[in-house]
């Protein structure tokens, strides 16, 4: 008996099988790659080569890196829910894999599950955890389900779950909908010249409300089955019958609540709920359509992968409710799996469909830094396949708030679809890296210059990048986040990630197409974007990073960015912020950031040093020409010191972020970052003086 994953332009899916698999997947630090030799590298030479030799063996055949990309514990549930309500059952061994995941990440300490995997025990984590395990099976009186249900019990019970997850309750039949502030489907008629009109929403923030507003509008809610009625009695303290639930739409319990509901939307939420007691039924049944309509539109555009995993199950839940076990319904149900990966501790629903352009743009670049990218010519030709065949070919039709897309690179694949900013950047540098190597056929500077036409189009007037689409809606529209457990989830706005990388991108294509006829454009484009990188770092030198482990993260972009864009390297910008780092590197050479710096915007030591952290930091300071190299060497050793005789690095912490609260992980990233340092290492101090 076997697990398999399987690829196809990026696609994975895992793959059960009797027979067994003649080749398993790697465990850390035990596969030897062809050619490898089991003892431990003691230079950096020996440590790169043995770094790539592993990493090319763990390529797919479609040429990208696969990962796990799991770690939130709010998305898996939503799946489960999905499929309970509409019917639709998942195979066996995916169920028991499920199980087996949810019960390693239960807290031993007290029974409960958290907003993500590092997080403590909150209501919304063991509520929808404990629902989840008892609709795939697991009988009321299992351990695991009776220290979850005690925890529950003990701290209030479900009632003072946070939004999100009444939302799901209720659908489950489980919570009434009478406890939910109304997400008021009419919203989606307004024109976009109105500053509140969904269309000018951060992309991920209103392609969630989307379907959360036609499923509360049609109050899609499961069959009441005996299972129900069992989950009704144990996930509270008071009786179902007697719960109070107006009462309990602003009852968030302590544990979960992160983001307060502002005074605006407190006043906002009074008006709604008188309105839905009198709504137009003419207007709303519009509005049913209309983003129905509008869901189907994203369906179709992604091949039913959908922005994100919350959308993805709230999609399928809507046209189930419109059409039931339809063509279309199986089309979302086929998809399920590209959000599925199995890993030690079970198998997750990922925060994407994958990280795969990602992890193979870092990957490609990391490689090629390390200068014996050459002698592995397959795996970079495959490589450059990847890179070929993700980028995006067409832009979506009109319509639906899209932004153009045509030349840019998504965060996973060509399927999914829809452009960011720093995937275009990373897609750009490494396509441009890959023409310094020979045996390539390199993506044309024709294709490159489509993209650089995207990173165009999507700056800010600010001189900054956001994610996905400009920043369309002003400030304030912050005041009406619903969600209690995120922070700056309503508008896109512009981060030193998104900017630096594009800068990078730019300066780049600059240097190989110094003469293309938007060149001023480009270069002023530049200017401006380091001003905005400027004008955002702290005054320790640092930099917040709103996607990673946090000012480590946030500072390697702010100081490359400002390199490749020519800055001075006795700049102040540049002397401050390796100065930050200096500041907090550890007595073994290392560098460790906690989780916790991103949730209090505070630095903060992790418990121990961490190689992704160490990584960046030393890629920051090697890059801005820091002229001591002790530090520098004693965190190079460090790294060298925690690689394994086979070329891997050790998985530690969580290491990636998004809206400040909720942690993913990027199981690449060990791979990737500590790599790419000690070839930099190589290249200045070592190479250059034979």
């Amino acid at each position: 008996m076997s697990w398999t994953l399987d690829v196809d332009r990026g696609r994975q899916t895992w793959r059960y099988s009797k027979e067994v698999n003649p080749n398993p997947k790697p465990v850390d630090g035990t596969f030897c790659p062809k050619g490898c030799n089991m003892t431990p590298a003691k230079s950096p030479q020996e440590s790169i080569t043995k770094a790539v030799q592993y990493f090319t063996q763990v390529q797919t055949e479609d040429g990208h890196w696969a990962g796990d990309y799991g770690g939130p514990m709010f998305l898996l549930p939503g799946l489960v829910i999905t499929c309970y309500v509409t019917g639709y059952k998942l195979p066996e061994p995916h169920v028991q894999e499920i199980i087996r995941y949810l019960l390693n990440r239960q807290n031993p300490k007290d029974g409960g599950w958290g907003l993500h995997i590092e997080a403590h025990s909150d209501i919304f984590g063991t509520a929808l955890q404990y629902v989840s395990l008892r609709l795939l099976g697991l009988p009321v009186d299992h351990p695991g389900v009776e220290r979850a249900r005690k925890f529950l019990r003990d701290n209030g019970g479900a009632t003072g779950i946070p939004s999100w997850g009444k939302f799901w309750l209720a659908t489950l039949n489980v919570y009434s909908w009478d406890g939910l502030n109304p997400i008021p489907i009419e919203f989606w008629l307004l024109p976009y010249s109105v500053p509140i009109c969904p269309g000018r929403w951060w992309c991920h923030c209103r392609m969630v409300y989307l379907p959360m507003s036609y499923l509360y509008a049609r109050r899609t809610t499961a069959a009441e089955t005996p299972l129900i009625r069992e989950l009704r009695k144990e996930l509270y303290v008071t009786p179902y019958s007697e719960i109070n639930w107006p009462a309990q739409r602003d009852h968030i319990n302590k544990l979960d609540m992160y983001a307060p509901h502002s005074y605006l939307l407190k006043s906002v939420n009074g008006a709604l709920n008188l309105y839905e007691r009198m709504h137009s039924k003419w207007l709303r049944d519009k509005a049913i359509d209309f983003t129905f309509d509008h869901i189907r539109f994203e369906d179709e555009q992604t091949k039913y992968i959908d922005i994100g995993p919350v959308n993805k199950t709230l999609n399928m839940l809507v046209v189930w409710d419109r059409e039931g076990q339809s063509p279309n319904f199986f089309k979302h149900a086929d998809r399920l799996y590209d959000y599925l990966w199995l890993a030690s501790d079970g198998m997750k629903m990922q925060g994407y469909n994958g990280s795969q352009l990602w992890d193979t743009a870092f990957t490609i670049q990391a490689f090629v830094e390390s200068g014996i990218s050459h002698q592995f010519p397959e795996a970079m030709r495959m490589a450059n396949h990847y890179l070929d065949i993700t980028q995006v070919p067409d832009n979506a039709p009109d319509g639906y708030f899209r932004h153009i897309s045509k030349g840019a690179w998504p965060f996973s694949t060509v399927d999914h679809g829809w452009p960011i900013s720093d995937c275009t950047a990373e897609g750009i540098k490494a396509a441009l890296a890959l023409r310094s190597l020979p045996n390539i056929v390199p993506i044309s500077l024709d294709r490159v210059a489509e993209g650089v036409n995207v990173i165009l189009s999507l700056q800010n007037s600010d001189g900054g990048w956001a994610s996905y689409e400009n920043k369309r809606g002003p400030n304030w529209l912050e005041l009406f986040n619903p969600s209690e457990v995120f922070q700056n989830i309503m508008i896109d706005y512009s981060y030193v990630e998104c900017s630096a990388a594009c800068i990078q991108a730019m300066s780049s294509f600059l240097k190989h197409a110094p003469e293309h006829p938007r060149a001023r454009e480009i270069r002023r484009s530049i200017d401006r974007g380091i001003k905005f990188i400027k004008s955002i770092q702290r005054d320790d030198g640092s930099w917040l990073g709103s996607w990673g482990i946090c000012f480590t993260y946030g500072t390697w972009f702010g100081v490359e960015g400002l390199v490749a864009s020519g800055e001075p390297l006795n700049s102040p910008h540049l002397v401050k912020a390796c100065k930050f780092l200096i500041s907090k590197q550890r007595e073994d050479g290392g560098w460790g950031e906690s989780f916790r710096s991103n949730v209090t915007k505070n630095y903060v030591q992790h418990e121990q040093s961490q190689i992704v952290n160490t990584g960046w930091a030393l890629l920051s300071l090697m890059a801005a020409k820091y002229p001591d190299r002790e530090p520098i060497e004693r965190g190079i050793k460090y790294l060298i010191s925690k690689q394994y005789p086979n070329g891997d690095f050790p998985q530690e912490s969580i290491i990636g972020v998004f809206n400040f609260n909720c942690m993913i992980s990027y199981s690449n990233y060990k791979n990737i970052f500590p790599l790419w340092a000690i070839s930099r290492y190589n290249n200045i101090y070592l190479k250059s003086k034979i």
